[in-house]
């Protein structure tokens, strides 16, 4: 769990966990230098063993800061969660689990997801293509996973080189591209993870990057996804969907 500055969100997602059938986990915040109350509203939680509190001595930035996640991490699997979302099905990491455990050749298993306001008030259901051949095919042209919902084998990611620590943002997009490569992947039809949208994502300059950033990563794997036409390719620049 990466986290920057969410005290007021962080109780929720850390409660998530706590609140699955699946117990066998390890938590590691990880806090890039956080300047408000996080460090109290977490202690609370730091008496369960299974909980670490790691903070950063420099602000990495989130992709750097994921890569630390992933490298700390001493589990098989790694599922991811960041501080200001949250799941809200308790059998979310026992039936992705139990699905990893019993189909080898899937390196990483994600859901549909909700999105929410700041106030945790739900704007919409996003489902998201559950075979892995429908969402190769169409992965150059849609993020396919809700990023707070993916549980993906450590070792894999960690061969593939974890996150490209040049993208500012799209890190998880990425990711699921390098995957789509070499792995197979899924999403469970089922709603297990509440998104939030902040207000900031809107404003011009973030919108600038975000488009900018998926140039970037469009370019990146145009060749290797199918050869795509250009004339898709722009079309992919202006629908890209990010959950």
């Amino acid at each position: 769990m990466c986290t920057y500055n969410r005290a007021h969100f962080i109780q929720q997602a850390v409660d998530s966990v706590l609140s699955q059938t699946f117990q066998d986990w390890e938590l590691l915040i990880l806090d890039d230098c956080s300047t408000d109350n996080t460090v109290e509203v977490i202690s609370p939680y730091l008496t369960d063993p299974r909980i670490k509190h790691i903070k950063n001595e420099t602000n990495l930035g989130i992709t750097k800061n994921r890569n630390k996640a992933l490298t700390l991490a001493t589990g098989e699997y790694v599922a991811v969660l960041d501080s200001d979302d949250y799941w809200i099905d308790n059998n979310k990491l026992a039936l992705q689990n139990e699905f990893l455990d019993l189909n080898k050749e899937y390196v990483l298993i994600g859901s549909n997801n909700m999105i929410i306001d700041n106030q945790g008030k739900r704007i919409i259901k996003v489902p998201h293509l559950p075979y892995h051949f429908l969402i190769k095919k169409t992965l150059l042209f849609r993020n396919a996973f809700c990023h707070s919902s993916v549980l993906y084998r450590k070792n894999e990611i960690v061969a593939l080189g974890g996150y490209d620590e040049s993208l500012p943002i799209w890190e998880d997009y990425d990711l699921w591209l390098k995957v789509g490569l070499k792995y197979k992947f899924a999403n469970f039809y089922r709603f297990t993870t509440a998104y939030r949208r902040h207000d900031t994502q809107s404003n011009a300059d973030k919108i600038k990057i975000s488009k900018d950033t998926q140039a970037i990563i469009i370019e990146k794997y145009k060749k290797l996804y199918f050869g795509y036409s250009i004339a898709k390719m722009l079309n992919a620049l202006r629908n890209i969907i990010r959950p």
